[in-house]
């Protein structure tokens, strides 16, 4: 589980490194994107060519991006100065719940992929170590004064001894959004221009670059990992989804509206605003009012913040006024957001017919 402390507080952006293109007069993205197709057998596939390539044309936006906080997802390790050298550690793995199973770990020998988010060491655990996954959250990085000291992403009494033991903690849900570099074989493991755009071999290639790079591709990369739909919980109860940063997006009359080009009307995922939100704009407000002319809309006040959020995000309410906090019948006591207001139980079958099956 992500702890606490990982706030995604700066990450109010519903986009990745997406297409400039914005307007109030194109067509919206699908609230619920379509993964790409996969490629058919015996088709030639498309490399990755890294953020490097991408830079000899794209100098501007690829100096900017490294401000960002989808830049802070994933870091190599030589980002944090440790207080000591890696060395090693034995972990168990938290993904066997059949029985305990441990290994010990190197770290200065080890296979490290980066940080995720400031905290969590990416690692690779040796196939011989019998652990179910392949990378881990192998451990975790605390920051004193201007040094980095290595602890356990969590910890556990795996073995029943009556002792804590330091816990290897599953990647597998985090990667996709945290570093799609590593499955796509990209030479950047964290979030880059490919993970929105597409793989750029053949755009990178091209004599004729114009139309080389999947804008459709592109324009549904944002809710692909900022998702905003509610989800249902073990007991089949709806709950607002938290943890993407976006919820309650598909309630709001821009997701049904023709005339908003979806996240990108309001987010730029190039460059950071002044106070290093990815809007297009440094005041919330005045984005409003290029589409709501005359009118004095107050974000504070449509976009309601989520008190009882249990990985601690603040990202806004994106219902934009047609959901609010009170409305969903939930106790402020409990985490994560319950969803027991039978209207607004009846919006979400109603808008997402799959999630109520």
């Amino acid at each position: 589980m992500i702890r606490k402390k990982h706030l995604m507080t700066s990450i109010i952006s519903l986009a990745f490194l997406a297409v400039l293109t914005v307007g109030c007069n194109t067509a919206q993205t699908p609230t619920t994107p379509t993964p790409p197709a996969a490629q058919p057998t015996g088709v030639t596939k498309i490399a990755y060519v890294g953020d490097d390539t991408c830079k000899q044309c794209h100098p501007t936006k690829l100096d900017n991006v490294p401000h960002t906080q989808h830049y802070q997802a994933f870091k190599p390790i030589s980002d944090f100065p440790l207080d000591k050298p890696l060395g090693s550690i034995t972990v168990f793995d938290s993904v066997n719940t059949e029985k305990p199973t441990s290994t010990t770990i190197d770290l200065s020998k080890a296979k490290i992929y980066g940080v995720q988010m400031n905290d969590y060491i990416i690692a690779e655990v040796p196939a011989a170590a019998g652990f179910k996954e392949k990378l881990y959250r192998i451990a975790a990085l605390k920051k004193t004064n201007d040094k980095w000291q290595v602890q356990p992403a969590k910890q556990a009494d795996v073995d029943k001894d009556g002792k804590p033991d330091w816990t290897a903690e599953s990647f597998s849900s985090c990667a996709k959004c945290h570093a799609p570099g590593i499955n796509n074989a990209s030479p950047n493991y964290g979030l880059s221009c490919e993970s929105c755009h597409g793989p750029g071999g053949t755009h990178a290639s091209a004599t004729d670059k114009k139309g080389t790079m999947s804008l459709e591709t592109a324009s549904t990369s944002c809710l692909g990992c900022h998702k905003s739909d509610p989800i249902k919980d073990a007991q089949g109860n709806f709950t607002t989804d938290n943890h993407h940063g976006t919820r309650d997006y598909f309630a709001s009359k821009h997701a049904q509206s023709s005339q908003v080009n979806g996240c990108l009307t309001c987010h730029n995922p190039h460059k950071a605003n002044a106070s290093g939100a990815l809007l297009r704009a440094d005041k919330p407000a005045d984005i409003c009012v290029t589409c709501h002319a005359g009118k004095n809309l107050d974000p504070d006040t449509i976009m309601w913040k989520n008190p009882s959020d249990p990985y601690g995000h603040i990202t806004r309410d994106h219902s934009f006024g047609a959901i609010k906090y009170p409305d969903l019948g939930d106790d402020p006591a409990t985490k994560p957001t319950e969803i027991k207001n039978p209207t607004v139980i009846d919006l979400v079958k109603k808008s997402l017919p799959e999630l109520a099956k």
